[in-house]
């Protein structure tokens, strides 16, 4: 099978690149796709860069010329939820943006016209994923993931975004962005996020201390799914 990888930043693919020990790089664009294997998946890699636009043209570079059977996000979130710590897992069950606002146009917040209010994760793989991290004990909440084109800090945003947006769990920049390119064409995907930091006045400081440790929780939960057969069976 194919399977589409996607991380924003250098330090959220550093390890998944170590563990497909990827052969080639093909580079579109200005994108670098690291192909590698894990099992007897074909693995695809790619870098996205920060933001919604970048992470839509790298979901969409992924789907045009390698079809991937399913796209995995992973990478770092900020915490909205009071039980979350650094290095939690989140793995959402809904996605959409903080900072889309039609509600003048008869559309809820955080809609896109012509898409759904929210998108939703496949529940047989949303499943099957933590299955998977209650077994190899990850600590770890589901819900609501938003994602917005700035980072979250700070005490007016992040009340901001708590107000509008009372059950989410976190929030990040690329995650809803990728969640719409696989529902225009098709693609199950799967979020697998760690908390670098609590989105507050700490963040940015927070993000930089602990985005290893984030990225590394992430990737290996990313590892352990693409090992576990009845997922690999039930997107083949």
């Amino acid at each position: 099978m194919n399977i589409g990888v996607i991380g924003a930043i250098d330090q959220e693919i550093k390890v998944f690149k170590k563990i497909i020990n990827y052969k080639k790089i093909k580079i579109i664009g200005k994108f670098q796709i690291y192909i590698g294997k894990l099992q007897k998946n074909n693995i695809f890699l790619i870098k996205s860069g920060i933001g919604k636009v970048s992470a839509s043209i790298a979901s969409m570079l992924l789907i045009h010329f390698f079809k991937p059977n399913i796209i995995i996000n992973i990478g770092s979130a900020g915490g909205l939820h009071d039980k979350l710590k650094i290095g939690d897992i989140i793995i959402p069950n809904q996605l959409c943006y903080y900072d889309v606002n039609l509600t003048q146009f008869g559309y809820c917040i955080g809609q896109i016209p012509n898409y759904p209010i929210r998108f939703n994760i496949n529940k047989k793989l949303y499943n099957i994923l933590k299955e998977t991290a209650i077994k190899f004990r990850f600590k770890f909440v589901t819900g609501l993931l938003v994602t917005g084109d700035s980072f979250v800090s700070g005490d007016d945003l992040i009340n901001k975004v708590k107000f509008q947006f009372s059950s989410a769990i976190a929030v990040e920049m690329e995650s809803a962005a990728i969640a719409q390119v696989c529902y225009q064409f098709h693609t199950p995907l799967i979020i697998i996020k760690s908390i670098s930091d609590l989105s507050n006045k700490q963040a940015a400081l927070n993000f930089k201390k602990n985005i290893f440790i984030a990225s590394l929780q992430s990737s290996n939960l990313a590892k352990l799914i693409l090992e576990n057969a009845k997922f690999c069976k039930s997107i083949e």
